[in-house]
This record gives structure tokens, C-alpha cells and sequence, in this order.
């Protein structure tokens, strides 16, 4: 026989796990979205940019965002643009509102395709 309290804990757990996946998918299309501005910026198309975007995003599943960020810069310096870690900083925030809003109405708003 189950209890109030028991059903309430369960409810409560099945709603942190949701938030958790949710939080989880707006970072990696976050990382993405901020992989892809770096692919404009250092001017990358087609399979290197593919390339460019997996490798950031595979590697930024468990990276800080200060460690994001310096690996950013330093992939823009070694293609001859400079980007101060404010402007940087910037962009990622910029790159986390984007992916919040995408996950609410749930279509890539930057492409027109379903997340």
C-alpha cells in the first residue's frame, strides 16, 4: 500500500529527472550553437565544421564553461581571430537563451528544424 508521501516523492523524483534532461539538452545545444558561431568566425564549412561542432560538443559534456571558454579562444587565436573571454562569454549567453527558447517551443530556431 502506498502512501501520499510516497507517491509525492516519487512524483518529485520523476520531476527532477525531467529538469535534469532538460537542463542537459539545452547544454549541448548550447556548446553547438556556440560551436557553430566559432565555425563562422574561423570560416569552417562543410566537414570540417561537422567536425568542429561534434569534437566541441563531445568534449564539453563534462568541461566547466571557464574551460570551454579558454578552448574557444584558443581555437579562434590559432585561426587568426582574436575574442576577448567577455565577448565569449557573451556569445555563450547568448548561445543559452537560444537553446532555453528552443526547448520550449521545440524547433531550432536558427535552422527552422525540430530539436
Amino acid at each position: 500500500m502506498t502512501t501520499t508521501f510516497d507517491e509525492r516523492e516519487r512524483a518529485a523524483e520523476r520531476r527532477f529527472v525531467q529538469e535534469e534532461e532538460a537542463r542537459f539538452h539545452a547544454r549541448n545545444r548550447r556548446n553547438r550553437l556556440l560551436a557553430t558561431w566559432a565555425c563562422e568566425r574561423m570560416r569552417l564549412t562543410g566537414t570540417a565544421a561537422e567536425g568542429y561542432v561534434m569534437s566541441f560538443a563531445e568534449g564539453a559534456v563534462v568541461t566547466s564553461d571557464e574551460t570551454l571558454i579558454a578552448r574557444l579562444q584558443s581555437d579562434l587565436k590559432a585561426a587568426g581571430i582574436e575574442a576577448t573571454v567577455d565577448r565569449l562569454r557573451t556569445e555563450m549567453t547568448r548561445c543559452a537563451a537560444l537553446a532555453q527558447a528552443e526547448r520550449r517551443v521545440g524547433v531550432a530556431l536558427d535552422q527552422g528544424t525540430f530539436v
